[in-house]
């Protein structure tokens, strides 16, 4: 491959990155109008799994008609994705944004590699390097500006749990696929797991375990300010935020790699941030934005530092 194609080839790479990393963000805002018109956190992500499910699952029939033979080989690995890395992590980002501010629930959910990291130490006996161990002081200081326990406002409790329940989610999932050794192809990994995420949402529905309830009556379902309606916000939710996101992703991991798209992955709190701003109203506090930089920053520094416990080749996990 000639310098110039690679140039160009890299460039088209961060660029779709970059698209991936806003379309995540914009997630939280469009689930959060939801929940703010009367559906439960758990309805929106069923309806976001599902409906992407659907277009994935016929993206890859056309595609890849091999998805059969890599559910055979690594059955248990996709079955811990769409547990964990889908259900369990969308299920409590969404819970966390009927108590937070979306750009703090995300954050909070952002120090799962930080979990990673302290339980390869304490349990694997794995020291981190000193790069890491500082990105993980940088990051443990940026999250103790953005939740303020020293101030007398105080972030919701409920919301707090929440957001760490979807960090350890997501950080059980690097710890368990670690071991497992996927190697399923990452769109492969997106369109199961996304089924796999679905049943298990839909499952936890009817079981009385978790309130799932799309109102398809719903009013006041406002972004900037306008009413655009349940349909309109659903459909944004799941083609923008979920399918083409994860089609960007994968495009542009195959051609920047997954430790530099890690890396540009993280714009996707600001694009929340900012989304959050403009569509819900939402500001956060200039303590809370340098707290939330310091915790890009931490989990920037132990992402480049690529400590055992996060092998270059795990798929980001998404809110």
């Amino acid at each position: 491959m000639s310098a110039g194609i690679a140039v160009q080839r890299a460039g088209a790479g961060l660029a779709l990155a970059l698209v991936s990393a806003v379309t995540f963000g914009l997630s939280g805002p469009f689930a959060k109008a939801l929940t703010d018109a009367g559906w439960s956190a758990t309805g929106a992500v069923l309806v976001r799994l599902g409906g992407a499910a659907v277009i994935l699952l016929v993206v890859l029939a056309v595609v890849r008609p091999g998805v059969v033979a890599a559910m055979r080989a690594d059955g248990p690995a996709l079955l811990l994705y769409g547990l964990l890395a889908m259900a369990g992590v969308q299920v409590a980002f969404f819970n966390a944004l009927l108590y937070l501010p979306v750009a703090i629930a995300l954050l909070l959910e952002y120090t799962g590699p930080i979990l990673v990291i302290a339980w390869v130490w304490v349990v694997r006996r794995q020291p981190p390097s000193p790069r890491t161990l500082v990105g993980a002081a940088v990051a443990l200081i940026g999250l103790s500006l953005v939740v303020q326990v020293w101030t007398g406002v105080e972030l919701r409790w409920e919301g707090l749990a929440w957001g760490f329940a979807a960090a350890v989610c997501q950080a059980s999932y690097f710890l368990v696929a670690d071991r497992a050794g996927s190697s399923t192809p990452p769109l492969v990994l997106a369109g199961v797991g996304m089924s796999v995420g679905a049943v298990v949402v839909a499952l936890l529905g009817l079981g009385g375990v978790l309130p799932v309830v799309i109102d398809i009556s719903a009013t006041g379902v406002l972004l900037g300010g306008a009413d655009v309606g349940w349909p309109v916000t659903a459909m944004l939710l799941v083609v923008v935020s979920t399918v083409i996101a994860y089609l960007t992703g994968v495009a542009a991991v195959a051609r920047i790699g997954a430790s530099r798209g890690a890396l540009v992955a993280l714009v996707e709190v600001v694009a929340s941030a900012v989304a959050s701003w403009l569509l819900l109203g939402q500001v956060p506090t200039a303590v809370q934005a340098l707290g939330g930089a310091l915790i890009l920053a931490g989990v920037a520094l132990t992402s480049a530092a690529r400590p055992a416990a996060l092998p270059a080749d795990l798929e980001v996990v998404h809110s």
